[in-house]
């Protein structure tokens, strides 16, 4: 194996050799979502990989090339990579932390229930960190952290637990994940990575490492702070212009301005980057990543009043669609108690497998305390149990006697539905709740349902 003193003496093109002729051996922990196909992506450089994982039913599912994680092209990857040799997976993390020549981590940060940061798989990793990392080891940090968190956390007790002095025994580095679910190989392979490091030789390293691996531009910054606060700059700001949009929607359907004409026509300015509204933000990253930062101006006394209330905003969404679905209903001359709600698309994304904070979950909890009578059904997840709820078998048998049809997820499946025949199923007088802008109004209209979107006035 490679030492980490030898890395750094290395160029460009002699890493990617070393890679090629499998000398070089990675250990990524936490093979999920993130994990996996970066895990993947290195083995297929040629490197020597370890996918370490603190479940034993992820690793023999894995070492069987099998997963359930839905990305395109993944199944016949992971077969390839576990055939030729290059990648395995192990619950032996300590054990295949002290085999590995640079260590990838990539274990959740979610937030808990007082949306607080939860760092408590980082802070394990740690642990096993000290137990396993031998000297010349380059420690590499994917998960989303607040700023700080690699300064002031992991590398003092890294040093105080294993006598290595960070830039000189060992080489410690963040360069958050910045991958698109759904479109992750794609990312690794395209999206330039952000590289924080305590040393200069570490980050040469890893930028390196990355550019060797997956042909990206590498963008270094000051230290693992910065990393970090990239990482989070580029998702609160998404959340904070979501929040604008979804504030706007709701204030223009009440005065009689379509938003997505707005949106459509403001984009023909050069400065103006189109954002829509919805049903609310989920998924791990948008909901979770602004109290990171949100907890850090606690620290130091400052409030983040834009971002603290923008995440407000988003967090009260399905609230609102519920109201929208009750003066639907409403409007056709029927009570929400008693009435058939089905509840079409539950993952947080159109065409991704993924229910963490997923704003379907809030709205069906909610229309249930109404006494409504409700169905679901999302493509991805025909004849399962999602949130206590039986997932139909299609859209046909979900809206079977309903009298609200309500679109939460903008799967490419319901872009296609013939409204028209979808009438012969429902019991009319039937309302389309159109949370994701999906349909024309006056399409569904001359269908024969009556419509309501977020958003968009009644005609």
């Amino acid at each position: 194996m490679v030492s980490y003193l030898d890395f750094l003496n290395l160029n460009d093109a002699e890493i990617g050799d070393k890679l090629k002729d499998g000398k070089i051996t990675i250990c990524v922990i936490g093979i999920g979502r993130i994990g996996l196909p970066t895990a993947l992506v290195f083995a297929q450089a040629g490197a020597k990989v370890i996918g370490a994982d603190i479940s034993d039913k992820i690793v023999e599912n894995i070492n069987n090339s099998i997963t359930y994680i839905d990305e395109p092209g993944i199944e016949e990857i992971l077969k390839k990579s576990i055939t030729s040799g290059n990648f395995r997976a192990s619950t032996d993390v300590p054990a295949s932390i002290n085999e590995a020549d640079v260590i990838i981590i990539c274990v959740p940060t979610p937030v808990d229930s007082n949306k607080n940061p939860n760092y408590s798989a980082l802070m394990a990793v740690s642990q096993d960190l000290v137990k396993g990392l031998k000297k010349g080891s380059l420690v590499i940090v994917e998960s989303t952290i607040a700023p700080g968190v690699v300064e002031e956390i992991i590398a003092p007790f890294i040093e105080e637990n294993t006598n290595f002095v960070i830039g000189k025994e060992l080489g410690i580095v963040s360069c958050p994940e910045r991958a698109d679910p759904g479109k992750i190989f794609e990312c690794l392979k395209t999206v330039p990575r952000i590289v924080g490091s305590i040393d200069e030789r570490s980050g040469n390293l890893a930028g390196a490492l990355y550019k060797a691996v997956m042909g990206v531009k590498i963008v270094k910054v000051s230290n693992p702070k910065t990393a970090n606060a990239v990482k989070l700059t580029e998702n609160i700001f998404r959340d904070v212009n979501i929040a604008l949009i979804n504030e706007l929607a709701i204030l223009y359907e009440k005065i009689g301005i379509n938003i997505i004409e707005t949106i459509g026509a403001a984009t023909t300015k050069w400065n103006f980057i189109p954002h829509y509204p919805g049903p609310g933000v989920g998924g791990p990253c948008l909901p979770a990543n602004p109290y990171y930062l949100i907890q850090v101006a606690n620290r130091v006394g400052y409030i983040p009043y834009l971002v603290r209330l923008a995440r407000e905003i988003n967090d009260r969404m399905p609230d609102n669609i519920v109201n929208l679905i009750f003066e639907a209903l409403n409007g056709i001359g029927k009570a929400i108690k008693g009435s058939k709600v089905a509840v079409l698309g539950i993952s947080y994304k159109s065409g991704v497998k993924d229910i963490q904070n997923a704003p379907a979950e809030r709205v069906v909890n909610s229309l249930k305390k109404f006494g409504t009578m409700i169905t679901c059904y999302d493509p991805l997840f025909e004849n399962e149990i999602v949130f206590g709820m039986p997932m139909e078998e299609s859209v046909e048998v979900a809206i079977q006697d309903a009298d609200a049809v309500v679109f939460l997820t903008a799967h490419a499946e319901f872009k296609e539905l013939n409204l028209e025949d979808l009438t012969r199923f429902v019991k009319l007088p039937t309302v389309i709740v159109d949370t994701r802008n999906i349909f024309d109004q006056n399409e569904v209209k001359n269908a024969g349902f009556a419509y309501r979107g977020l958003g968009v006035p009644v005609l």
